[in-house]
């Protein structure tokens, strides 16, 4: 079963970002407490022009039982990657059920989600980042901006 239809995916996720960027302004990943959704939760933006130091967001659970972790992206607007279990970013066909287990351990009904500690370059073109959970044939999910320093894509 398919969460997200491949083309769709792609302009939802755009659009989640554009807003965020609208709504939200500039916002780093730090020690919040984070809840995802089935429409997608907002989690932030960071603008940058190369390092990311640990990008990472800690999700409560609400007594939810994940089945499956997971770490996707757009680059600019039509590269999908995902992550590894080992951390590493690898191109990806857009298709939900083919997104890697990421494997995060579930501690306290919370997971910390491990994005990305690296630098990304200077030819940041805008990536859209999501973090989720498998629970049952539901996909709970939330959206992260990495946006170039400036906020134009």
């Amino acid at each position: 079963m398919m969460f997200f239809k491949h083309n769709l995916f792609g302009r939802r996720l755009f659009a989640a970002t554009v807003l965020l960027v609208a709504l939200a302004g500039s916002a780093m990943a730090d020690e919040t407490l984070h809840r995802l959704s089935e429409n997608g939760a907002t989690l932030g933006i960071l603008y940058t022009n190369g390092l990311v130091d640990d990008l990472q967001f800690t999700v409560v659970l609400d007594g939810d039982v994940p089945e499956a972790t997971h770490v996707w992206a757009l680059i600019g607007g039509s590269q999908f990657r995902q992550r590894t279990h080992e951390g590493q970013w690898i191109e990806w066909n857009g298709r939900n059920e083919e997104l890697l287990d990421n494997s995060f351990p579930v501690v306290n009904d919370r997971i910390v989600f491990k994005v990305i500690d690296e630098d990304i370059g200077e030819d940041n073109r805008g990536i859209s980042i999501a973090i989720g959970y498998r629970l049952g044939g539901v996909m709970k999910y939330g959206l992260f901006g990495l946006l170039p320093e400036g906020g134009e894509p």
